[in-house]
């Protein structure tokens, strides 16, 4: 039976804790870039409605 080569590991363990920490940026980050998107005005997708302007919003 082989032994693991230690620096090996700890590379692998290093690369699971910067993976684990991307994906929990990824979550924090998201709704601030979704406020922000709706901050700014982003404009819509093709094929997506716009946003509705006060007349239209206040039109029965």
């Amino acid at each position: 039976m082989t032994s693991a080569d230690p620096l090996a590991m700890d590379l692998a363990g290093l690369a699971a804790a910067i993976e684990r920490a991307e994906g929990d940026l990824a979550l924090a980050e998201e709704p601030a870039r979704f406020a922000a998107a709706l901050e700014a005005g982003a404009p819509p997708e093709s094929g997506a409605p716009g946003p509705a302007t006060a007349s239209e919003a206040a039109a029965p």
